[in-house]
């Protein structure tokens, strides 16, 4: 064994390590997260304490039923895995009678208060929608398959554009009508949640179609920016230089090139080029991985920066928890297929970060945002929409679907 894989051995790629993670993270959730007459609180600080408790989010509530579904998927306990399952179906039937519309053609996107406050349909949250449900059909939860499959037929009526072979953004509610934006974000989970389809039906229509996306995004849509993800687009799916210029930090569609997605479309393609070896997949993983670490990585105070503008120098110096979190099991599997790079040691550098300035010691949850300096922004654990630890737990997740050799 090399000196950087003993040295990892015993955190990062530990299952022992990994599996204690997650656990401890849900039992957080369990503990300060959990509305036995709702769903879940989608706000809470480091100490637990919460804000808004009637304020939800479609991506959240989704995102905190992956959480759980994955805690039943590694539990070899049999009480602790029907805990899960029965959160699982707690935040099922959350979303099922307050998010989904009546007439079961829509998702609303954001509840406070007892009432609607966004209605429009975004691709985005339909992705999180497929792999919640595909995660609980995975996890056990039989009735989830129907809602899967009309979850998908849904999405695809609504955004799918096959003579690009890939999904629109948003429908205006009130009009019924796309919006002119295009995203590669949305792409980017929709794959995601494909895969998950697949994996939890053996369907092969989900994987072929996570493939072409998946190949269209990186490889069609890159052709104009020298192999590199930009973010945005305009209708015909032409890049859109401009879009969000004066909002780098926006929640979803921030400006620049984003490191965190760098790193996660090359854990994607690791993870289909397990299915259906490519050359092509491992050559795009390895450059864009390469190119968010030489971009991203502050060689001074450790830790990935969120962007980098078209000229290379760092746009937004903050470091997020999903963007660190992300890389971990990339650099992992991507050490799988190149052992004598320098993934184990970047891997080694990049978790040692993380215990150091993310993670809680006690509770093992993640803080959202860090500055330059490595200090706390605020206080928040979770916030709607933006973070419940989805991230965190699924990287220790796909580490150990890693080891063992999925």
């Amino acid at each position: 064994m090399n000196t950087a894989s003993s040295q990892v051995k015993d955190s990062w790629l530990s299952k022992a390590f990994l599996e204690q993670q997650i656990q401890s993270i849900l039992a957080f959730y369990v503990r300060h997260g959990l509305q036995p007459d709702q769903s879940f609180n989608h706000s809470l600080n480091i100490d637990g304490g919460h804000k808004d408790p009637t304020h939800y989010h479609l991506v959240s509530s989704c995102r905190l039923v992956v959480n759980f579904c994955r805690g039943a998927l590694l539990s070899d306990n049999r009480v602790q895995k029907a805990k899960h399952l029965a959160t699982v179906q707690h935040g099922l039937d959350f979303i099922e009678q307050k998010h989904a519309w009546k007439n079961a053609q829509g998702y609303h996107w954001e509840l406070k208060n007892g009432e609607v406050k966004d209605c429009d349909q975004y691709c985005y949250g339909y992705a999180f929608l497929m792999l919640t449900y595909a995660n609980a059909y995975q996890a056990g939860i039989t009735s989830a398959l129907p809602a899967l499959k009309s979850i998908h037929q849904l999405m695809q009526q609504v955004f799918w554009q096959e003579d690009f072979g890939l999904f629109a953004d948003q429908v205006h509610s009130e009009s019924g009508k796309l919006s002119s934006y295009r995203g590669q974000n949305a792409n980017m989970h929709a794959c995601e949640a494909l895969i998950a389809a697949f994996e939890a039906t053996q369907d092969d229509l989900f994987l072929q179609q996570a493939l072409r996306i998946a190949n269209t995004i990186v490889n069609q849509q890159t052709a104009s920016t020298n192999g590199l993800l930009w973010e945005h687009y305009n209708q015909d799916w032409q890049v859109d230089w401009t879009y969000n210029q004066h909002d780098p930090q926006n929640l979803y569609k921030p400006w620049g090139y984003q490191t965190g997605h760098f790193t996660e479309w090359a854990k994607l393609l690791l993870i289909l080029h397990g299915y259906k070896p490519q050359i092509w997949m491992l050559d795009k993983a390895k450059f864009l991985v390469d190119t968010a670490w030489q971009r991203g990585w502050d060689k001074t105070r450790g830790g990935l920066y969120y962007g980098f503008d078209p000229q290379g120098s760092v746009c937004d110096d903050n470091k997020y928890f999903w963007v660190q979190a992300e890389t971990l099991p990339a650099l992992a599997m991507l050490s799988k297929h190149y052992p004598d790079g320098s993934y184990l040691s970047y891997l080694k550098l990049l978790g040692d970060y993380c215990e150091s300035h993310f993670i809680e010691p006690s509770s093992r949850v993640w803080r959202l945002v860090l500055n330059a300096d490595n200090q706390p922004k605020d206080q928040w654990i979770a916030l709607p929409g933006a973070k419940c630890d989805y991230h965190s737990i699924g990287a220790c997740y796909d580490l150990l679907r890693c080891n063992n050799g999925h």
